[in-house]
């Protein structure tokens, strides 16, 4: 086998035609030889098309995608030909089934929910959203010392407004206390005439 994926994957498909020519003879009695034909002549193809490989690897896996090719060529027996099984090559329903797909994506939705997607430009762009799942904002880490200090700012803070804020209300309620204290010493001390002076 070669150390690249796809020239071993098209060789296994290649050798499996084998098998199933011999599958087909032992169950059917007749074989599509045709078909399989066909679809070891597509693989070939596809090796061919590969251009990041290494050359000798595609040498050697089209040289066994020839034999599979010509050990088809040499099986004799009678030949299944089904015009209502026909096999129909996915080039020819690769542009039906993209339209199929792309329509099915874009319509969805039920009861009474419509979604038309893909129409517009910034869609699927950046980061794949779920919305089943958030992220957790991360803390800033803080060390024990830090923490300490800043705790004792804040009690420090929140003491400091306290005593204002007493010391504001003591403010004014010696305030009062003197407004009320002179009002009272007025109505109790009313002012004498200067005759009795």
């Amino acid at each position: 086998m070669t150390a690249n994926f796809l020239l071993d994957r098209f060789v296994r498909k290649g050798l499996t035609l084998m098998k199933k020519v011999q599958h087909d003879r032992d169950k059917s009695n007749s074989i599509p030889i045709e078909i399989y034909k066909n679809r070891c002549l597509g693989y070939i193809e596809r090796v061919n098309e590969l251009k990041h490989c290494n050359q000798d690897d595609i040498k050697y896996a089209k040289k066994r995608l020839f034999n599979v090719y010509f050990y088809l060529q040499s099986i004799s027996g009678p030949e299944r030909q089904n015009p209502s099984n026909n096999e129909i090559p996915i080039e020819i329903m690769q542009v039906a089934l993209d339209q199929a797909v792309t329509d099915v994506y874009r319509r969805s939705g039920g009861l009474g929910y419509s979604v038309v997607r893909g129409l517009t430009l910034c869609e699927k762009k950046g980061e794949p959203i779920n919305h089943y799942f958030r992220k957790v904002k991360k803390s800033p880490v803080i060390s024990r010392i830090n923490r300490h200090i800043e705790e004792d700012k804040i009690m420090i803070k929140q003491i400091m407004q306290e005593w204002r804020d007493d010391m504001a209300k003591q403010k004014k309620e010696v305030l009062d206390e003197n407004k009320l204290s002179r009002l009272r010493q007025q109505k109790g001390n009313p002012v004498k005439s200067l005759s009795s002076v």
